[in-house]
């Protein structure tokens, strides 16, 4: 009797740990029914504004604007976009970035690289896209 009980609480914990496992695996990132393509959002798969760094790097890079030292922005942008995960998720970050987040009313916040003087938008997103090849921060999506 007692080692049925036993057995009920072990398959029960198992199932229940289970559950967990599965449900930590998948928050902040969702598969799209339509066409099987994974989605990462901003404050799930990644923090809000993830790479404060990286729009720095961007505007002094394209536009060549900002610090006096560049390559310690580079190395924190690249630190803060290796710091997401999962790996396929950095591009989303960088369209984050790049374009900010669209919330209901059509309001954009978070991220977004905007027209400075002298240096179009255009220009900026044209080097954030390079950010994780070899030349630059070298990481995978």
């Amino acid at each position: 009797m007692a080692s049925n009980q036993k057995l009920l609480f072990l398959c029960s914990a198992a199932v229940l740990l289970s559950a967990l496992i599965t449900a930590a695996a998948a928050d902040g990132v969702q598969e799209d029914d339509q066409n099987g393509e994974w989605w990462c959002y901003p404050g799930k798969a990644f923090p809000h504004n993830p790479l404060g760094s990286c729009r720095t790097y961007v505007i002094s890079r394209a536009c060549h604007r900002g610090p006096g030292l560049p390559m310690l922005v580079k190395e924190r942008c690249c630190r803060e976009l290796g710091a997401v995960h999962p790996d396929r998720c950095r591009r989303e970050a960088l369209r984050v970035l790049m374009d900010g987040v669209v919330v209901e009313g059509g309001r954009v916040v978070e991220g977004r690289l905007g027209d400075l003087r002298g240096c179009p938008r255009q220009i900026q997103r044209g080097f954030a896209a390079t950010l994780l090849t070899p030349g630059e921060c070298g990481l995978r999506a």
